[in-house]
């Protein structure tokens, strides 16, 4: 098969990162003077599993999507980068390697893995996870791409092995349910079902109505949720969590950017705490959080190098949850900034330095997951059972996002009242546009199509 098959059945299948914010994959696997693949596996958001136990139950998915993405791009090696304690996961993969030593897929695609010995946060950014695995230093606000590097989550690659040799598209979403909920697990749920249809699949919340509150994605870089029946499953959806309502997370979680911009202004004493352990930073990157509030607080608002600099944030939440002592948050500020420098048009030509050496105290500054879920509060669920559920699921109503993705809404070649199969195309790309088809998760009718969301019922 060549590549631009690859590609396209790929791009038809509606792929998207799974790990992050959705970048649609046919585009990443065009890429050229790429030599390396990493498959990120890491997953080191505190309470998730379901990347590391999709690559203990379905290694050879894993696998077979790294070689598809190895062949697409013409890099000469795929590497797979997981935790060491991850144990199932790492002797599956190795298993599956060792069963297909000396085929002709395994000497033309060589994959291998690559053990992350100390589980850290964020060890599953792209620039951390380049650097473990290459030693290779991405410039500041630059990609993977310019180091010669693909990355891709294991749940993309297992999406591009599934679409590629089956054609079949992306119509469900692995999801972890974890926290005060009767049964911890991670499920197959079809794309559109809603929180609180998934929430019942472990059981149902086990806290009494307004003593909790629910987390879609991850403790550190997910989001509240206000209303779960209103919230469905997309393609990006790692996980949801329920906590309790005087919860660390959901405490930080709830303040506003007034809130947090009041409390940088007053409180601030330039400690540095936030650089010291800031992962930019620490990868060399010009970039001092503990500047931009001073900034704040002298209401200094020209667009300088600390100001601009807000593009280099990765948005990790490590200066709010995890370095500050007093509970101040320069990601809050950093995120207003970069919607300031996006609304007046600004573009970066000044953030591309590549000539970058790491903090020298780099490894012994790196946070222990251990430690950011003692202080986040969230010990009991990350180490408790989450049970491993791959039965189809059913629901008798989806909700499907045409955004499910970076770039443009897919739009809809269906309207009200249309019948439709599992699987099939509901909304295809913009011509010339960046985005990603979508296709119905269940069999049924259209009941409405609006300019966000498509509704299927049973």
């Amino acid at each position: 098969m060549t590549a631009e098959e690859i590609i396209r059945r790929v791009k038809s299948a509606g792929v998207v990162g799974a790990g992050g914010a959705g970048f649609p994959t046919h585009v990443k696997l065009a890429a050229t003077g790429i030599d390396t693949v990493i498959a990120n596996g890491a997953e080191c958001e505190p309470m998730l599993r379901c990347d590391q136990q999709l690559m203990a139950a379905h290694p050879d998915l894993v696998i077979r999507g790294m070689r598809l993405v190895v062949q697409s791009v013409g890099a000469k090696r795929g590497i797979i980068a997981l935790k060491r304690h991850y144990e199932k996961a790492v002797a599956a993969l190795q298993a599956e390697l060792d069963r297909q030593k000396g085929t002709d897929d395994a000497s033309a695609y060589p994959v291998d893995l690559f053990i992350i010995e100390k589980s850290a946060y964020p060890a599953g950014d792209e620039f951390c996870l380049v650097y473990e695995v290459t030693g290779r230093l991405i410039p500041e606000a630059g990609l993977p791409l310019n180091v010669g590097c693909v990355v891709q989550n294991v749940g993309t690659l297992a999406n591009i092995a599934l679409a590629v040799d089956h054609e079949t598209p992306v119509t469900s979403r692995y999801v972890t349910i974890n926290g005060d909920v009767v049964s911890p697990r991670t499920v197959r749920t079809p794309i559109g079902m809603p929180f609180d249809k998934v929430l019942q699949l472990a059981g149902g919340v086990s806290r009494s109505e307004g003593d909790y509150a629910v987390v879609v994605g991850g403790p550190m870089t997910g989001h509240l949720v206000p209303d779960v029946k209103h919230e469905a499953i997309t393609k990006t959806t790692g996980g949801i969590l329920v906590l309790p309502i005087d919860n660390e997370v959901v405490r930080f979680m709830s303040r506003s950017l007034e809130q947090w911009t009041k409390r940088g202004k007053a409180t601030c004493d330039q400690c540095r705490d936030c650089t010291v352990l800031c992962p930019r930073h620490l990868l060399g990157h010009a970039f001092s959080p503990h500047e931009i509030m001073r900034a704040g607080a002298y209401n200094i608002n020209v667009k300088n190098s600390v100001l601009t600099g807000a593009i280099m944030c990765c948005e990790c939440r490590l200066c709010e949850a995890y370095s500050c002592p007093l509970e101040l948050s320069p990601m809050q500020f950093y995120k207003k900034m970069k919607r300031e420098l996006a609304a007046s048009g600004w573009k970066n030509d000044r953030h591309h330095r590549a000539d970058l050496t790491t903090d020298d105290f780099r490894e012994g500054r790196l946070v222990p997951t251990e430690r950011l879920v003692e202080r986040l509060g969230v010990r009991h669920y990350h180490e408790g059972p989450v049970v491993w559920d791959d039965s189809a699921i059913r629901t008798d109503r989806v909700f499907i996002s045409l955004k499910q993705h970076i770039g443009v809404p897919a739009v809809p070649v269906v309207t009200t009242g249309d019948n439709v199969t599992e699987g099939q195309l509901v909304a295809s790309i913009p011509e010339g546009k960046l985005g990603a088809c979508v296709h119905a998760s269940i069999t049924g009718r259209v009941v409405e199509v609006t300019d966000k969301t498509m509704t299927i019922e049973a």
